[in-house]
C-alpha cells in the first residue's frame, strides 16, 4: 500500500476540497495542495510533483477538470482521478479521451476513494516500469542496431518499427500487410518467410529465418527476423541486419571451395608421386636383386674355389662380402614386400588371429625343434581385417619375440587381448631381451634397428611394415618393454 503518496486535489468548493484533504490524510496520504481553477493547478505543477491528481471537472476558469488534464498530460506523466457528480455520456467521452486511472462519481465512500487512489497509483507504477524496461529495450536495440516487427497472422498486417521499415525500405508510419511487405524480399526468400507469417498456422510457434531484401537504388541486404507468439494470433520480433555477417560467410564458404580444390589437386599430385616413387623402388630394389644375389654366390665360389692361394685374411674378406651382400639382399627383399603391401588392395573379412598365430607358432617350433618353449595362445580372437594383412602383421611380430627371446632358457611368448576405451586391444608378449623405452619412438622407423646385427640378425623394416599395415586399418600400434624383462606389442584393428 502506498499510503504516503503525495497527492494534489482541484476542488473550487472549499468545504469539499477541505473535507476531501482531512480524509485523506486520515488515511495516510500526503495533501500539502488544493488548487480551485485550472491555471493555480498548472502554476502548482511547475514546482512541485504530485503522486496522483484528484481533479473536479467543474472547476473556476475558463478551463475545466478534463481540459486541465489534458494540458497536464502534454508536458507529464501524472495519474489523474476525476471526482464528479457529471455523468452524461459526452462528459464521459471527453473524459476517457485524456486517459485518466479512475472516474468516482460524487456522493462515493471513503472505501472507494481509497481502493480507486491505490489500484491508480499501482497502475502508474506498473506503466512507469514497463515505460523504463522499453525504453531500455530501445537502446538496446538502437545500439545492436536492431529493430522490432510485429504481426497480426489473423489480419495479415505487420507493424514496423522505425529501425525496421529503414531496413526493409518501407514506411514508418503504417501498418503494411503482407504482401507489401514481402514485396522488398527476394523472391527466391519469399517462400520460407511467407509460411511463418500466414493466418491459419495454429498453435504459432517461435521462428528464426534469414532472407535477402532489394530496397530501391541499394545492394542487396541479408535480414533476420526472430519471432515468438503473443496472445490473439499476434507475434512480435527482432528485426536486425545480418548483411555483413552472410558476406563474411558467403566469402568464407568461397575460400574453403577454393580451398578444398586445392588440396585435392595437392592430394591427386601426392598421390601420383607416391605411386612413382613406389614404382621407382620397386623397380630399383628389383633390378638390384639379381647382382646382390651374383656377388653373393661368386664369392662363395672363389672362397671354395681358391682357398689355398687366397689365404686365411683373403678367405675372411669373401666371407664378409658374401655375408654384406646376402644381407642387401634380405634388405632388398623387405623393399620389396613393404612396396607390394602398400600398393594392395585391403578385402575385409572376418580373421581369425587365435588360428593364425596357432599356425606361425607352430612353424617357428619346427625350425627349432630343440628350444624349450612355453606359448599361450587366447582363443577366440576374432576381428575385421584383411587375412593377408592381417597374418603379415603376426608373422612379424611372433618372428621378432621368437628371435628376441632365442637367448633365454625358456622361450615365453603369449597372444591376448584386453578391452581398453570400450575397443578390443590385442597383444603379443615375450620375455625376452627387452629394451629402453627411451628408444621407442623409433622402433617403428625403417631399417632402425636398437641391437646389432651380429646380436640379433635382420633387415629392421618388419616394424615398420606392422605400423604400416595397422595404419592403413585405421588403428594403431604401441609398445611396453624392460630391459632383459620382455616386451609387448600392443595394436588395434579398425578398420
Amino acid at each position: 500500500m502506498n499510503s504516503s503518496a503525495h497527492i494534489l486535489i482541484v476542488e473550487d468548493e472549499s468545504i469539499v476540497a477541505f473535507n476531501l484533504q482531512q480524509r485523506l490524510s486520515h488515511m495516510g496520504y500526503h495533501v500539502p495542495d488544493v488548487a480551485v481553477s485550472g491555471t493555480e493547478t498548472l502554476s502548482l505543477l511547475s514546482h512541485s510533483s504530485p503522486d496522483l491528481i484528484l481533479m473536479d471537472i467543474h472547476i473556476e476558469g475558463t478551463m475545466d477538470g478534463i481540459d486541465v488534464a489534458a494540458r497536464i498530460h502534454e508536458t507529464r506523466s501524472v495519474p489523474v482521478i476525476y471526482l464528479t457528480a457529471y455523468s452524461e455520456d459526452s462528459t464521459l467521452e471527453r473524459a476517457r479521451q485524456t486517459r485518466p486511472y479512475g472516474y468516482l462519481i460524487k456522493p462515493f465512500s471513503e472505501r472507494e476513494l481509497h481502493a480507486t487512489i491505490q489500484m491508480a497509483l499501482e497502475r502508474h507504477s506498473v506503466e512507469k516500469a514497463l515505460a523504463a524496461s522499453q525504453q531500455l529495450l530501445q537502446q538496446a536495440l538502437d545500439a545492436a542496431r536492431m529493430g522490432t516487427v510485429e504481426i497480426n497472422t489473423a489480419t495479415g498486417d505487420l507493424q514496423l518499427s522505425p529501425r525496421s521499415a529503414s531496413l526493409m525500405g518501407k514506411p514508418v508510419d503504417r501498418a503494411l500487410t503482407l504482401t507489401e511487405f514481402l514485396s522488398t524480399v527476394n523472391e527466391a526468400d519469399r517462400p520460407g518467410i511467407a509460411v511463418q507469417m500466414e493466418d491459419g498456422k495454429l498453435p504459432l510457434q517461435k521462428f528464426s529465418e534469414e532472407f535477402r531484401v532489394s530496397a530501391q537504388d541499394e545492394d542487396v541486404r541479408w535480414i533476420k527476423i526472430d519471432a515468438s507468439p503473443l496472445p490473439d494470433s499476434r507475434m512480435s520480433g527482432i528485426v536486425q541486419d545480418i548483411t555483413e555477417r552472410k558476406t563474411t560467410e558467403l566469402r568464407l564458404r568461397k575460400l574453403n571451395e577454393g580451398l578444398e580444390q586445392l588440396v585435392s589437386e595437392r592430394t591427386d599430385e601426392l598421390r601420383q608421386s607416391l605411386r612413382e616413387l613406389e614404382a621407382f623402388t620397386y623397380s630399383a630394389a628389383h633390378d638390384l636383386r639379381a647382382p646382390i644375389r651374383a656377388i653373393a654366390g661368386l664369392s662363395e665360389v672363389v672362397r671354395e674355389e681358391f682357398a689355398e692361394g687366397l689365404g686365411d685374411r683373403g678367405t675372411r674378406l669373401l666371407q664378409t662380402m658374401g655375408s654384406s651382400a646376402l644381407r642387401m639382399g634380405d634388405l632388398i627383399d623387405a623393399l620389396l614386400e613393404m612396396s607390394r603391401l602398400s600398393r594392395t588392395t585391403m578385402n575385409l573379412a572376418e580373421v581369425d588371429l587365435s588360428q593364425i598365430a596357432s599356425e606361425q607358432m607352430a612353424t617357428l617350433l619346427e625350425t627349432d625343434p630343440a628350444r624349450v618353449a612355453q606359448v599361450t595362445i587366447a582363443p577366440g580372437l576374432q576381428t575385421l581385417a584383411d587375412p593377408v594383412l592381417a597374418r603379415c602383421v603376426l608373422d612379424n611380430l611372433l618372428r621378432n619375440a621368437w628371435k628376441f627371446s632365442s637367448k633365454k632358457g625358456m622361450t615365453t611368448i603369449e597372444v591376448g587381448s584386453l578391452a581398453q576405451d570400450g575397443c578390443t586391444v590385442f597383444f603379443v608378449r615375450d620375455e625376452g631381451c627387452g629394451f629402453d623405452m627411451k628408444f621407442a619412438e623409433r622402433l617403428f622407423d625403417p631399417f632402425n634397428r636398437l641391437h646389432s646385427h651380429s646380436q640379433y640378425s635382420g633387415s629392421g623394416i618388419g616394424l615398420s611394415i606392422v605400423k604400416r599395415i595397422v595404419s592403413r586399418h585405421g588403428g594403431r600400434i604401441w609398445t611396453h618393454s624392460v630391459p632383459g624383462e620382455g616386451s609387448t606389442f600392443f595394436l588395434t584393428l579398425q578398420a
